[in-house]
Order: C-alpha cells, then sequence, then structure tokens
C-alpha cells in the first residue's frame, strides 16, 4: 500500500507544470499527495459533474474572496486556487510557485470564465511553509478574507472551497465552485515541512486543482491547502476520515504582514 501510494505521487507530480512544483525529493515519500496538475478545459469529457469528490457546489457569493490561480495570462489555465486577502493580495500555496504562472481569475463562480483577470506582478514565496503571496498588477476591490490570529481548537468545523478534480485522478476539474465541510484534528506538517491545520474530510475531499485554497474558521482564513491523503480506487462514496493539511496562516502571519501589510485578527 506504501508503495502505491508514493507511484501515486510521483506520478501526479510527473505531471505537473514544472518541476519546482514538486518539492523536495523526500515529500514524495511522505505519500500524501500534492494536488496540482495541469488541467484540460473544463468539461473535457462531454459532462460537468456537480458531485464534485462528495463537495457540493455553491456560488461566489458564499465566499467571494476565492481566485482562481491561472498558468497562463488570459486566466484560462487553471492549476491552484487561492484566496484574496487585500486589493493587491492573493494568497495560495508555495507548491503551485511557477514561473508560468501569471494570472488571477477573481469574483466568478465558474472555472476559466466570467469574473475578472489580474496579472501577477510578483510572488513572494514564504521561507517556511507552504504559503505564497501574490502582488496584483492592478488591485481589485473586491471582498477579502481576514486572516485568523489564532490556531484553530481540535473538533472545530471548518470549510473548504475550491474547483479542483471531481475524483481521484481524474485530471478533470469541476466547472462550478465547490466547498465540502472539514473537521480540524490537530497540528500536522505542510508540504515543505512548516506547521499546518490537519482536517478530517466531512462532505467531501479536497483534490488535483484545490491547491493553495482557502480553509474558513469561523469566517477567517485559517489555512491554505497544501496536501490531501490520496482516495482509493474506486473512489468511496463516504468522504469521511480522509486528511488534508493547510499550511497554518497563523504560523506564518508575521511573515505575511510584513511583505502585505496584512495583519490577522
Amino acid at each position: 500500500m506504501k508503495i502505491a501510494k508514493i507511484l501515486a505521487a510521483a506520478t501526479a507530480c510527473a505531471a505537473l507544470l514544472a518541476p519546482v512544483l514538486c518539492g523536495p525529493p523526500a515529500q514524495a515519500a511522505a505519500a500524501r499527495e500534492v494536488p496540482l496538475k495541469e488541467v484540460p478545459a473544463p468539461g473535457g469529457d462531454g459532462t460537468l459533474s456537480r458531485d464534485i469528490a462528495g463537495g457540493s457546489t455553491t456560488t461566489v457569493a458564499a465566499a467571494p474572496f476565492t481566485v482562481q490561480v491561472s498558468f497562463d495570462s488570459a486566466g484560462t489555465t487553471v492549476g491552484c486556487a487561492g484566496s484574496q486577502i487585500a486589493a493587491g493580495w492573493v494568497i495560495t500555496a508555495k507548491h503551485c510557485n511557477s514561473a508560468s504562472l501569471r494570472s488571477v481569475r477573481l469574483g466568478t463562480s465558474y472555472l476559466g470564465t466570467g469574473g475578472t483577470v489580474r496579472s501577477v506582478a510578483a510572488r513572494y514565496p514564504a521561507p517556511a511553509g507552504d504559503v505564497l503571496l501574490l502582488k496584483l498588477s492592478t488591485p481589485y476591490y473586491g471582498s477579502y478574507v481576514g486572516l485568523s490570529s489564532s490556531f484553530p481548537a481540535t473538533g472545530t468545523r471548518a470549510r473548504v472551497y475550491g474547483w479542483g478534480d471531481q475524483s481521484e485522478g481524474s485530471g478533470a476539474m469541476s466547472y462550478y465552485l465547490k466547498a465540502a465541510d472539514v473537521s480540524v484534528v490537530w497540528q500536522g506538517v505542510d508540504n515543505y515541512g512548516g506547521p499546518s491545520v490537519r482536517t478530517r474530510s466531512q462532505s467531501g475531499h479536497t483534490l488535483g486543482g484545490d491547491s493553495g485554497g482557502p480553509l474558513i474558521v469561523n469566517g477567517k482564513l485559517a489555512g491554505v491547502l497544501s496536501s490531501s491523503d490520496i482516495l482509493p480506487v474506486p473512489n468511496p462514496s463516504n468522504y469521511t476520515g480522509y486528511y488534508n493539511d493547510h499550511a497554518s496562516v497563523v504560523r506564518n502571519l508575521a511573515w505575511i504582514t510584513s511583505v502585505s501589510g496584512v495583519r490577522g485578527s
């Protein structure tokens, strides 16, 4: 089983946009998926599933700060999610960092269409932890999410958002924004060895394309999705019991504030 997981993780890394996104070789041995993949156009299989890894569809009105991180200037080659924390700043996962990361799409419920596209003027990877700050070329005056200044307690209910794959290994992201419930388990380790908020999936499980997406606790951003357990094949109908690690916002808060000027609350 361990060997199978390592091979699955290695296959996922081979499909990424650039080698840097896979992280150090030691991370592959951890048998946890780095859920970033280059993705085909929405609905590449001719269908648009509304049952995304057990999650439920929602609209951007429920999480107006949620953004798509794209590996082209047009905002159509989406590979990660992120959150807007100020008019000129988006936060996502460091393993999404690449020379081809060019733009973000904001203010839309739909993958690769609608809303507003902003070019990325600069990228700031955290010195420790799977966190990346993106400075937008032009400010976007939308809705921003506040940064949590405390680590969530074990058992706290939380919510995640993204446009990730509809099933493990499918490579087909959802055309619709999805949401899922998770619960906080304890402090874990993110994809770069930094502290994470470890969660357990309750109503859905984050997959490829959800990297960098928000973990919302009590209305605040508590984490940035770093990695998720690889699901068995065929995927289970019950998604409870699988784990995710979200790079901790509060553990990186001093650095986030020093770069962006955004403080926790």
